[in-house]
């Protein structure tokens, strides 16, 4: 039972891939890929025995679209036609590509055996071969309706292999031209007569922007009509041969001629210089796909023209945008014209690709992309003309050349260098008033040190001056010490911060990322303002919900506490206390200083990015204003953030510190 579902399964599947084309009046002429078999031949040595062998074994696979894209592949393809010719005419096999390196057709013959009959873009004319722009090939007569036969094709090229096939009878091909052979006789009117008339204008007015466009035309047009659409056939053998050997070295040129007029039209090299190294790299590009293929690497040149035809036409359509924001109105012409390129560009090499399915309409409506951009482009170059015209009018011809190329940026140039006095005029008045806040600063930290360090400075000079005329005792001498001790602290600790404060305006702060223990260093800070809190009457309340490790720069974050815990003292009223909260999240750790205060705090003043005013605490004492700005500082360069808010008539500071490294 299995035996016999198997072998109806291989009957199934053998039906499948060798379905029959029939051949009649309502057989339309359009690609016939579905209804066709292939077979790969990796190292192209299969000869036509070894194929009607693997036929028989079924190793013919169906084609899945009209159209048959292998791909660049070095491989050799064997195309398999099965038909039934149900009418009393002659029917041809209609091979619609031009561009096939090696075709060979084999039709079968009386004897049983085939017929080969080899063509190709680089082959001589067969007289066997009705060769134009496409491969007509005669099928073998046969019994009316009655009789299937098949004919085989190998196809190897060192391209994009496309397989179009047709099959039509002797009236269709007696019927005259298609709809779209007349379109592209139309085309190829158009793009004979934009060379020449831009050839005209550059022998006329020496504008090497009109020489460009003329090459870039002449390139395209042996490019797309004489090697893509086949039309090369008409110019003889020698000149097909060569087009079809050398193909890229067209469009290569034709690309490099497209750059230099872009360049050229739009002004690049002055209203954008820095695009000067893209441009440059485009060019090098395509000349080195020039190389390539003159080299005899047609396939190689195949897969780097495919990417560099839609990368440039992208590139330079980006830089149209930009010419033309940058106020040069004819770019909008461009823009228009190459928006034609780069969506005919991209289409067709994703459908190159297999990203797309390639249908035959793409085949056919793929020049016209480039024939809108070139008309388009021509009315711009008009408009080019005209101006160009009215200016020998004006001015005398040693100064014409020159007009030629600024002619459009000198009726924009106020606009623009009114902008840019208007721009730089802001920048310069934010300078100036930086550096005047900053003069207010300096003069303000300058008073405050000449008022707070040359109090206990006299206070010391004069004890000194007592001691020396043996007018204290001991006893004296160890008594306005200790209370002179406030003060030297108050000293100690206002340098450091004055010290890091001129440390970090001038970028000389580096940070040393180590872990410790948050919990360690307030304890460490608690035994330091230990006396402070004895002679306040102050309670601390010290809370940690868990582990208090965090990974950054120990001196900046001890200073960072330092200024907390000695604000939090100066602030606090007699007999209050302080609280310290150590918590966190798996990330972060937060710490919370907060202290009660008497009156109103002015807590959007305390959140300032610069505070540089003094502040007077519970038993006078004075800052000068330093401490919350570093404190802010040190946070951020440890990738934190310091907030100020007050809650239940406390102030709170609060700022966190990675539990680990962050990169920057």
């Amino acid at each position: 039972m299995r035996v016999s579902l198997f072998f109806f399964l291989f009957l199934l599947s053998t039906a499948v891939f060798s379905q029959v084309i029939t051949v009649d009046r309502n057989l339309s002429y359009q690609s016939l890929g579905k209804s066709v078999g292939y077979l790969v031949d990796r190292q192209g040595v299969l000869d036509i025995a070894q194929v009607t062998e693997k036929d028989n074994q079924g190793r013919f696979l169906r084609a899945d679209a009209d159209i048959l894209n292998f791909g660049n592949s070095k491989s050799a393809f064997w195309i398999k036609i099965s038909y039934l010719n149900q009418t009393h005419r002659k029917a041809y096999l209609v091979l619609d590509a031009s561009c096939i390196d090696d075709i060979d057709f084999y039709r079968p013959a009386d004897s049983g055996k085939f017929v080969k009959i080899h063509t190709g873009s680089l082959a001589p004319k067969n007289p066997e071969v009705i060769g134009s722009t496409n491969y007509i090939f005669t099928l073998s007569d046969s019994v009316y309706n009655s009789v299937v036969q098949t004919v085989y094709l190998r196809l190897k090229t060192n391209n994009i292999l496309l397989v179009p096939l047709k099959i039509t009878v002797s009236e269709r091909l007696a019927g005259g031209l298609s709809l779209m052979e007349r379109l592209e006789s139309v085309y190829i009117g158009i793009l004979s007569a934009l060379f020449f008339f831009n050839l005209f204008v550059f022998i006329r007015s020496k504008d090497k922007t009109y020489f460009y466009y003329s090459v870039y035309i002449l390139s395209l047009f042996i490019y797309m009509v004489c090697y893509f659409r086949g039309y090369g056939y008409y110019l003889g053998d020698s000149f097909r041969i060569f087009i079809n050997t050398y193909p890229y070295v067209f469009i290569s040129l034709g690309s490099i001629a497209g750059i230099a007029f872009s360049c050229s039209f739009l002004n690049l090299s002055v209203l954008l210089p820095q695009s000067k190294r893209i441009i440059q790299l485009l060019m090098v590009c395509w000349l080195l796909t020039m190389l390539i293929c003159l080299l005899g690497y047609k396939s190689y040149s195949t897969a780097l023209v495919q990417v560099l035809a839609a990368t440039t036409s992208l590139v330079v359509w980006f830089l149209g945008f930009i010419a033309y924001f940058k106020g040069y109105k004819p770019a909008l012409y461009y823009i228009i014209a190459w928006a034609f390129v780069c969506l005919t560009s991209v289409w067709v090499v994703l459908s190159f690709a297999n990203v797309f399915v390639y249908s035959e309409l793409l085949m056919d409506i793929a020049p016209l992309g480039f024939i809108f951009e070139l008309l388009l482009l021509s009315l711009a170059l008009g408009d080019r003309l005209k101006d160009l015209n009215t200016g020998r009018l004006a001015i005398q011809s040693d100064r014409l050349r020159m007009q030629e190329e600024n002619l459009y940026l000198i009726r924009t140039q106020k606009e623009r260098l009114e902008k840019i006095v208007e721009s730089r005029t802001r920048a310069l008045n934010k300078i100036v008033k930086s550096l005047e806040e900053a003069n207010t600063d300096k003069s303000r930290l300058f008073s405050i040190i000449a008022h707070d360090l040359r109090s206990p400075f006299n206070s010391l000079i004069s004890l000194y001056s007592l001691n020396d005329l043996d007018m204290l005792s001991l006893d004296e001498v160890k008594m306005l010490l200790n209370d002179s001790r406030k003060s030297f602290d108050h000293i100690h600790n206002t340098l450091n911060n004055l010290l890091y404060w001129a440390q970090s305006q001038l970028k000389g702060i580096n940070n040393e990322p180590v872990k410790f223990s948050m919990l360690d260093l307030t304890n460490e800070l608690m035994q330091v303002y230990q006396p402070l809190i004895v002679k306040k009457d102050i309670a601390i309340k010290l809370e940690v919900s868990e582990d208090a490790d965090v990974y950054a720069d120990l001196n900046q974050i001890n200073l960072v506490m330092r200024n907390l815990i000695d604000n939090a003292i100066k602030f606090t009223p007699l007999g209050a206390y302080i609280s310290i909260k150590i918590y966190g999240n798996e990330h972060s750790l937060f710490i919370d200083v907060s202290n009660p205060v008497l009156g109103a705090v002015n807590i959007d003043r305390l959140s300032e990015d610069t505070n540089l005013q003094p502040a007077y605490g519970t038993s006078n004492e004075r800052g000068v204003g330093l401490g919350l700005q570093l404190c802010r500082d040190f946070v951020e360069r440890n990738k934190g953030q310091l907030l100020v808010s007050k809650v239940d008539g406390c102030v709170v500071l609060c700022f966190d510190l990675p539990k680990f490294r962050v990169e920057n």
